[in-house]
């Protein structure tokens, strides 16, 4: 791989983590907050309030967009991959299908999350009376990018440690620290630990990125 394709992969992985950040608290900054003392009804009423408000729903598709935009970046970022660390056909299949399903991911959960705003805002529909209805439809967001997502991010990191472990081209220290983020993915249904991921995913960037610069050239993976 050329040390220019592998400087654009690893700044798509920093632009992937970047994306997903906003686009997760831009739909959480644009949904209702609940308390547990709160009743169904006055949940269920919180949605239908939020909704009618023109700036929410603009918020939650913005917020669709750019995890669509992350879910691209990653594709990228996963084509590098396979490029660079990939050391035999079989693990460069599965980090690319990894990242079409992660990108897939994303895509659905933030399309999901943004159904109801786009219909409404794009469609000229009215805003639904029934907010219980809104909370189910639009409440596949987070099992999508938290769950969905989560195994998949697993998944792949816990293929790149194996794969940095057999070709030596990075730092044992990225392997090991990748055992903690694939913990963190599979405990991203708790949303916090989804953090350890994402930082993992960064400094593997930054790290990717300076060895591409450091690179004449091309920058291969050893043969086994």
């Amino acid at each position: 791989m050329k040390s220019r394709q592998l400087r654009r992969a690893m700044a798509a992985g920093i632009a992937f983590v970047v994306l997903f950040v906003a686009g997760v608290f831009l739909n959480f900054g644009d949904t209702p907050n609940f308390k547990s003392s709160e009743t169904d009804a006055v949940a269920a009423q919180k949605w239908v309030t939020e909704l009618s408000g023109s700036g929410h729903r603009v918020g939650l598709i913005v917020s669709a967009y750019l995890l669509i935009l992350a879910g691209l970046a990653f594709v990228w970022f996963t084509i590098g991959l396979r490029g660079w660390l990939a050391p035999d056909p079989s693990t460069g299949r599965l980090i690319s299908c990894l990242g079409v399903l992660g990108a897939a991911a994303m895509a659905a959960a933030g399309m999901g999350g943004a159904s109801v705003a786009g219909s409404v805002s794009f469609g000229n529909e009215p805003v639904p009376l029934n907010g219980d209805a809104i909370r189910v439809v639009m409440g596949v967001f987070y099992p999508f990018l938290f769950v969905v997502f989560g195994l998949i991010s697993a998944a792949l990191i816990a293929t790149l440690a194996v794969a940095i472990m057999r070709t030596g081209i990075l730092p044992r220290w990225v392997a090991y620290t990748g055992w903690i983020a694939v913990l963190g993915s599979l405990a991203g249904v708790f949303f916090v630990p989804f953090v350890l991921a994402l930082l993992w995913y960064l400094v593997f960037s930054i790290v990717g990125l300076t060895r591409a610069s450091a690179a004449p050239a091309a920058v291969t993976a050893p043969t086994s």
